[in-house]
C-alpha cells in the first residue's frame, strides 16, 4: 500500500516550507532508507521564469527548501531539467536562488545523453529515449507544479517525467501520438515505468487553473503533496483537485499498473480547479467510425488554438514550438493551418504573453450539452 502524504502551507515561508516538506518525505525517506552520502537527482518542473509572480514553474522557495532537507540529510543534490526555451541553470539564475544553490553545492545543468530505458513488459513503447543520466544517481526527486492542462487536463508529477525526453524528440512524440491522448497517456505511463522515482513532490501551495500549463491564472490552494510513487500521487490529487476521471489515471487503470493507495497526513479538502476547455473528450465516441468520420470529428470536434491580436508581440515562439510547422508568421502574427494542427497546445503552452488560448468549437459544446442531459435522465 502507496502512502499519499498531504501537508496544509500556507506560503513560500522557509519555516513552513521545512516543516511541511519534512513531514511528507518522512515516509519516503523512511521507505528509501538512509541518504547519507547518496547521489539524488532533482527533476522540477521548469518551464519558464518570467518574474517572481510566476507560477508555470515551481516555486524557487519550494525547489530550495526541499534541497535543504535532502542536504541535512546527508544527500548530494543535483538538479536536472531541459526547458523549452531557457537553460535550466538560466532560469534558477532568473528566480534568484543560482548562488544560494551552488553554496550549499548544488549543481543545476541540463541533459546531454539519451537512451532506450532498460526493456519492462508492461511498457507500451520500446522505442522511446530519455536522458540516460537519471540512471547515475541514486534516486531521482520528481519535483511537480500542480497546473491544468490544455492536452492531458492536470499535469502533476507523471506528465513532468516528459522533460527527460529531448527537446526536440518531445516535438516529435507530440506529432506522433498528439492526436491520440491515450497513446500521449500511455507514453506518459511508459516514461513512469521505466524511470520509477523514489521520491515525488508537487507544489500545491498558488497552484494554476484555467490556460495551463504555462499561461492559466494563480490558484492559491496551499498544501503540498508527496508519495513514493508518482503515478499514486497522480491519482489522489487528481481527484481531490476536481477531475474525478483523469484520462491517465484510468488509462494505468485499464493496464493495471495503477497501485493501491492510502491519504495520510493533513486531511485535506480542496476547492476543484478550474480546467482549461477539454481538447478531445468527445473523440472516444468515433472510435468505431469510418475513417473520415474520424478525421471529420478531430477537426470538428477538438478544440482549436485561438489568437488574442491584442496580446500577440509578434515574438514567433508559437511557430518554432509547432510541432507539425502548422503555424506560419504572416504580417507578424501567427496564422493557424487548421487541418494540420494536432493540437498538442505546444504554441499555446510557450507563449510569452497568453495570447493563445484552446477554444472549444460549436460541435464540442453542443455534443457537451447532450451528454450533460442523458446523464442527467439516465445516468452515467
Amino acid at each position: 500500500m502507496i502512502d499519499v502524504i498531504y501537508a496544509k502551507c500556507d506560503s513560500y515561508d522557509e519555516v513552513l516550507l521545512k516543516e511541511a516538506l519534512e513531514k511528507v518525505l518522512a515516509p519516503q525517506i523512511e521507505k528509501f532508507g538512509s541518504l547519507q552520502g547518496k547521489k539524488i537527482l532533482f527533476k522540477p518542473n521548469l518551464l519558464v521564469w518570467k518574474n517572481k509572480e510566476e507560477i508555470a514553474s515551481v516555486n524557487p522557495a519550494f525547489l530550495l527548501a526541499a534541497a535543504k532537507v535532502f542536504i541535512e540529510k546527508g544527500a548530494i543534490v543535483t538538479i536536472r531539467e531541459t526547458p523549452a526555451v531557457q537553460t535550466a541553470h538560466a532560469i534558477v539564475k532568473s528566480m534568484g536562488i543560482a548562488a544560494e544553490l551552488e553554496s550549499l553545492g548544488v549543481q543545476t545543468t541540463g541533459f546531454d545523453v539519451y537512451k532506450v530505458p532498460p526493456y519492462d513488459e508492461k511498457m507500451r513503447f520500446h522505442n522511446i529515449e530519455i536522458a540516460h543520466e537519471y540512471r547515475s544517481y541514486d534516486a531521482v526527486v520528481d519535483i511537480a507544479k500542480a497546473k491544468t492542462h490544455a492536452m492531458m487536463t492536470l499535469t502533476l508529477c507523471v506528465k513532468n517525467l516528459f522533460g527527460l525526453i529531448r527537446g526536440s524528440e518531445r516535438l516529435g512524440w507530440h506529432l506522433a501520438v498528439g492526436r491520440d491522448f491515450t497513446l500521449f497517456a500511455d507514453m506518459l505511463l511508459d516514461l513512469y515505468l521505466a524511470v520509477k522515482p523514489a521520491f515525488n513532490l508537487v507544489d500545491g501551495i498558488i497552484c494554476m487553473e484555467g490556460n495551463g500549463p504555462g499561461s492559466g491564472t494563480p490558484a492559491r490552494r496551499n498544501f503540498i503533496a508527496g508519495s513514493s510513487d508518482a503515478l499514486a500521487l497522480d491519482a489522489s490529487l487528481s481527484v481531490k483537485a476536481g477531475v474525478k476521471d483523469l484520462l491517465l489515471v484510468r488509462r494505468a487503470r485499464e493496464r493495471k499498473i495503477l497501485p493501491e493507495y492510502r491519504e495520510t497526513g493533513d486531511d485535506l479538502i480542496l476547492a476543484p480547479l478550474q480546467l482549461p476547455d477539454p481538447p478531445g473528450l468527445l473523440l472516444e465516441w468515433g472510435v468505431f467510425l469510418p475513417p473520415f468520420l474520424k478525421t471529420f470529428l478531430r477537426e470538428c470536434v477538438i478544440s482549436r488554438p485561438v489568437l488574442d491580436k491584442e496580446k500577440c508581440i509578434g515574438c514567433g515562439l508559437c511557430a518554432k514550438m509547432c510541432p507539425p510547422q502548422s503555424l506560419k508568421i504572416v504580417d507578424n502574427k501567427p496564422l493557424f493551418h487548421l487541418k494540420s494542427c494536432i493540437r498538442c497546445y505546444c504554441c499555446q503552452e510557450h507563449c510569452p504573453k497568453s495570447a493563445i488560448r484552446p477554444k472549444k468549437t460549436l460541435l464540442m459544446k453542443t455534443g457537451a450539452m447532450i451528454e450533460k442531459i442523458l446523464e442527467k435522465c439516465f445516468g452515467k
